[in-house]
């Protein structure tokens, strides 16, 4: 007979471990699970890495005259996240907010994200369900970039010599690491120790930082949407106790 599957409601318990990591192979509550029952817990993480893997493999590397060369084209033009567009081209800066979390810039990108997201995400979503794991995944991901253009826009704006202002505007981003960090932190929620979580954070940034120059704008990017993982996942579920009490 197939294990049960625990209905786990959002922050209903917390892992007995200091992340509240999920093996992918167990539900929330440890229960070992067949194949069938691991696709339908997981099902926005396997969703997300099909389309990144399709996109690095199939249209991120396409060559003119080939099937998917136009595709590259239109994915170079809106798949990535320029702050400059914030106020140039607002509707396309909305647009890359969704597209851009799904396209890596590389291979080594993709894969990097891949073995977060394999940590992160798909904890989360085991926890949870999948419309939860989206809406955390792409939301913070959009949250965080909206406010960075913002910041960096006004920054810009008001000092253009500052060396952090002027590379951000300079440039574009797009990946799922953003998201992947608001995974974290949503996860976080469900650890044993939430502040475990963010510390761990703080040290992968600086240990990042020195050992392979990771500009300061990815960190300050990957931090930001920890937090704001976090706090949105513990509004959400401080919400639904308030409706659970007036019921």
């Amino acid at each position: 007979m197939a294990p049960k599957i625990s209905s786990v409601k959002g922050g209903g318990e917390t892992s007995k471990n200091l992340l509240g990591f999920v093996a992918p192979w167990r539900d929330a509550s440890g229960n070992l699970l067949n194949p069938m029952e691991i696709i339908q817990t997981r099902r926005f993480t396997i969703f997300y890495l099909a389309i990144v893997w399709f996109y690095v493999l199939l249209i991120d590397e396409a060559i003119e005259g080939s099937v998917f060369y136009n595709l590259r084209l239109i994915s170079e033009d809106i798949a990535r996240m320029n702050p400059n567009e914030l106020t140039s081209n607002p509707l396309i800066f909305l647009l890359s907010l969704l597209i851009s979390p799904f396209a890596h810039w590389d291979t080594v990108h993709a894969m990097y994200v891949t073995a977060g997201i394999m940590f992160f995400l798909q904890s989360f979503e085991a926890h949870n369900n999948w419309k939860s794991a989206a809406i955390i995944f792409i939301g913070t991901s959009a949250l965080t970039s909206i406010f960075m253009a913002i910041f960096y826009n006004v920054g810009f704006i008001l000092n253009p010599d500052i060396e952090l202002f002027s590379y951000v505007m300079s440039r574009s981003f797009r990946g799922g690491s953003i998201g992947m960090f608001g995974a974290l932190g949503a996860l976080a929620y469900h650890a044993k120790k939430p502040q475990f979580p963010l510390i761990l954070v703080f040290l992968f940034e600086v240990w990042n930082y020195n050992s392979y120059g990771t500009d300061a704008a990815i960190s300050i990017g990957h931090a930001s949407s920890t937090l704001i993982g976090l706090l949105v996942w513990r509004l959400w579920n401080k919400k639904g106790d308030i409706y659970d009490e007036s019921e």
